[in-house]
């Protein structure tokens, strides 16, 4: 109900004019498809809890996780909330004892880790607290834990002669347990292994740091093996090198991005421009004033505003203006227009100007005043196009916003028609 009345509410707001400056139209559609989702969420929860539900629980199966169904009851007009926790439905005696020997086979294949065999035992053993996809419990039992830790860790200052361990391990799956028991041979490390070198080596270097010498001299054998020892190389040169070249080549992408982004601001804010010199010269034109004086008249006017800001469209023009001063001819200065001013708008006023001046002035300004209305119509295009990237840019927050509203909404629902 709450829901059905903020629905029509929205609704009612949407359509009241006086509204619409104050909420955006979208923040309104949002609105109304929240709540139409909150009340089609409210229906199915009212089917799934009122309607068709039957009396019936369906336990998790076997192997899932026990779940927990929150009801009422009603006696004697009197309702009363109640939290029943569902256990998994249980194995058949068969499938129990199967589980066990799958346990029993994941152990023998698990164990004996990164070691050959059971009969040669130098590295980490793996104890696991469960198999078979945690079906089967497991519970560790070694006879020698000075040897073997309980993660299954080897302590190597304890191991002088090889020696057998027996484990002991008790499997159980729900209610029926078995112990699984096996012996394995623990042997001290080799020096021509890498483990074993790299166990003697701190072994030796350790001893040497218990005296209280000042200087400590590094072994040049241990065991049987020779040692070579020098300070490691760290590569320094060639890291500051590589970070050099990077932060170069950063440093240039970085610079080529500003000078583009630069660029398309100038281009863009030379677009703006352009509405207002062909509005002037239509202005001067029509007062009767030849295109010359017309473009001078604009160039003084720009002067007296130059200080503030400089505005490209409007120096692409005063650079005309001077070279016409400076003895170039009419046709070439506004030939140069278009290279001043490198856009599609300014190539079309260049080729009218030498055009008027080439095949005389009739006709001239309709053609600018035709040219006018086409750059306002672009220029409230480009106005249309900004707006809606901004508002763009701001429905991204509320699209992440209605996302979470939905989790909130809906998940409770879709949970209750699975438990079903």
């Amino acid at each position: 109900m709450i829901c059905a009345l903020i629905l029509v509410v929205t609704i009612i707001l949407s359509k009241t004019k006086k509204v619409g400056p104050l909420i955006p139209p979208k923040v309104l559609r949002i609105a109304i498809i929240v709540e139409v989702i909150g009340i089609i969420a409210t229906l199915g929860e009212f089917l799934t809890s009122k309607v068709w539900f039957d009396n019936t629980i369906e336990r998790p199966a076997v192997g899932e996780s026990d779940t927990q169904e929150e009801l009422e009851y009603k006696t004697d007009d009197k309702k009363t909330d109640i939290v029943l926790d569902v256990p998994a439905m249980l194995h058949t005696a068969e499938e129990k004892e199967q589980l066990i020997s799958k346990a029993k086979e994941e152990i023998d294949s698990s164990f004996i880790g990164d070691n050959e065999d059971l009969d040669e035992i130098n590295q980490s053993v793996v104890m696991k607290e469960s198999y078979v996809d945690g079906l089967v419990k497991a519970e560790w039992q070694l006879s020698d834990y000075k040897i073997v830790g309980a993660e299954g860790e080897i302590n190597y200052d304890n191991v002088s002669n090889e020696t057998v361990i027996d484990a002991d391990v008790t499997l159980t799956c729900e209610d029926v347990s078995d112990v699984y028991s096996f012996s394995f041979r623990v042997v001290p490390l080799d020096t021509n292994s890498s483990l074993g070198i790299d166990y003697y080596v701190r072994k030796a270097i350790h001893s040497l740091f218990q005296d209280s010498d000042d200087i400590v001299t590094l072994p040049d054998k241990v065991g049987d093996r020779e040692v070579t020892w020098s300070k490691k190389y760290t590569f320094l040169g060639a890291k500051i090198g590589i970070l050099g070249v990077l932060a170069a080549v950063a440093m240039v992408i970085g610079q080529a991005k500003e000078e583009k982004n630069k660029k398309d601001k100038y281009l863009k804010s030379m677009v703006r421009d352009y509405p207002k010199i062909v509005e002037s010269l239509s202005l001067y034109v029509g007062a009767g004033l030849s295109i010359k004086n017309a473009m001078y008249r604009i160039s003084e006017e720009y002067m007296i505003r130059r200080s503030k800001k400089k505005e490209p469209g409007f120096e692409g023009v005063l650079r005309v203006c001077r070279e016409i001063e400076e003895g170039r001819s009419e046709v070439k200065a506004f030939e140069n227009l278009a290279s001043y001013c490198p856009t599609r708008e300014y190539r079309r006023l260049s080729n009218l100007l030498t055009s008027s001046i080439k095949k005389g002035s009739k006709g001239m300004l309709e053609q600018l005043e035709n040219e006018e209305a086409e750059a306002f119509e672009m220029q409230k295009q480009y106005v249309k196009i900004a707006g809606e990237e901004a508002s763009t840019k701001l429905l991204f927050p509320m699209i992440g916003l209605l996302g979470i509203v939905l989790i909130i909404i809906i998940a409770p629902s879709i949970f209750n028609m699975q438990a079903m």
